[in-house]
């Protein structure tokens, strides 16, 4: 992060979701913005790539991306366009987990991010436990909203099946 730009960044962080828990208290976003990195990224090219390992966060500081998923057979398809003005982030699982990403996020337009590396993660929990807590937190219940998502949604085709058959 560049010097001067923490204030800055430690108000843009205090209203994004995974941050929520310390959007009271500054001198700990503080030290979240302290560990950002600032990236740019030109209209056209790819943020994060479906299937490359995570080692980063990022929230959409400026710019518009598209998340995109690919089938079995490889084809790509659009899930969501989003906004830097939609207070967004991605790719909070490289946190807590260097498994392979699960979509693709396209620069839309110029994009900067601000990133939080693992390293930097997880030396922030050495020095603040509380943050670390609070942001693995929200990171837990993310997944459990996806996991009860994908748990109703292989039901529903579950059923579809059993109907298509019966």
């Amino acid at each position: 992060m560049r010097p001067g730009s923490v204030g800055s960044a430690a108000e843009r962080i205090g209203r994004i979701a995974i941050f929520q828990d310390l959007a009271g208290d500054r001198s700990r976003l503080e030290k979240v913005a302290a560990r950002l990195e600032t990236r740019r990224h030109r209209a056209g090219t790819e943020i994060i790539r479906e299937g490359d390992e995570g080692d980063a966060l990022f929230v959409l500081n400026s710019g518009k991306v598209r998340i995109l998923r690919s089938t079995m057979s490889k084809e790509r398809f659009a899930l969501v366009n989003l906004s830097a003005e939609d207070d967004v982030f991605f790719g909070e699982i490289a946190l807590v987990d260097s498994d392979r990403r699960s979509a693709t996020v396209l620069a839309l337009t110029d994009c900067e991010t601000l990133a939080l590396t693992r390293k930097s993660y997880l030396a922030l929990c050495e020095e603040d436990p509380y943050i670390g807590f609070k942001i693995t937190f929200r990171i837990a219940c993310r997944l459990a909203s996806s996991l009860r998502k994908s748990n109703a949604d292989a039901l529903t085709l579950y059923q579809a099946l059993l109907e298509e058959i019966s």
